[in-house]
């Protein structure tokens, strides 16, 4: 006699009593399968219906080590809000090269540990452009787009004629920093796109041409316009936010592209 034979040849009594037992039986498995469950969701991190984190972007201004730019923030937070980003804007300490890069890997490392490096990036001009060229090199975020970077600090003489001949002094930037930090001299781990305007008389052009074909990461976009060309043709600064969330969007569709990608 099958299962269900059995239970209709009990008495109403008897059948009662077996299914309250089936009942009893079936609240105590489930009882013992939520904590299991429950562990399992942990471990694996589900978190059902919770969205991904938006991308992180940091900002850094440029002022050649020495000044704020009061300019920068008006013109790259629209463009960074447009294409998806979540702004972070670094307020390094000036005259002191050193503790500019210090800074710059600070928020990047603090980023990364809050949602994981495939979703910081950094947009930096001038100055702040040898900083995100910086943390492209040492691979400290996903991607970065440097506009008119210092890729070759050994060199840069404009300061000298603007500041004078003890501008690096000022900046505690002794021969051998110069030549430790300067991107050319680093390996680019991540990608970077480094703007150059093509009138540009205070970081030369030939400077940049030389970082780009020297790395295969380093994609050079020559602009139109001098050192600020930006903030006159917007879309330079909309290019460059297209550009790097166009990665961003690769990376949250195929994270096991990171290392992949140019």
């Amino acid at each position: 006699m099958n299962f269900i034979g059995r239970m209709r040849s009990l008495r109403p009594a008897t059948a009662h009593a077996s299914l309250a037992r089936l009942t009893a039986l079936g609240v105590l498995a489930l009882a013992l399968l939520a904590p299991a469950t429950a562990a399992a969701a942990k471990e694996t991190d589900l978190a059902p219906n919770r969205p991904a984190p938006k991308p992180q972007l940091i900002l850094i201004h440029g002022g050649s080590f020495l000044f704020h730019d009061p300019f920068f923030r008006p013109l790259t937070r629209p463009w960074a809000l447009e294409a998806g980003f979540v702004p972070h804007y670094i307020n390094y300490p000036l005259n002191d090269l050193p503790g500019a890069v210090a800074a710059a890997r600070l928020e990047a490392r603090k980023l990364r540990e809050l949602v994981g490096i495939n979703r910081v990036y950094v947009y930096g001009a001038s100055a702040g452009g040898t900083l995100a060229a910086i943390l492209a090199g040492e691979g400290d975020v996903a991607a970065a787009v440097a506009k008119a970077p210092v890729s070759d600090l050994e060199t840069w003489e404009w300061p000298l004629g603007r500041y004078g001949a003890n501008y690096y002094e000022n900046i505690a930037a002794g021969p051998a920093t110069r030549i430790r930090l300067s991107p050319v001299n680093r390996a680019e781990g991540r990608p970077l796109l480094v703007i150059q305007g093509r009138e540009d008389d205070i970081v030369p052009p030939t400077m940049n041409e030389e970082f780009a074909a020297k790395f295969g990461r380093v994609h050079l976009w020559l602009v139109p316009g001098g050192h600020t060309t930006e903030r006159v043709r917007p879309w330079i600064l909309e290019g460059a936010m297209r550009w790097l969330a166009q990665i961003a969007a690769r990376y949250a569709q195929s994270p096991g592209e990171a290392q992949s990608l140019p």
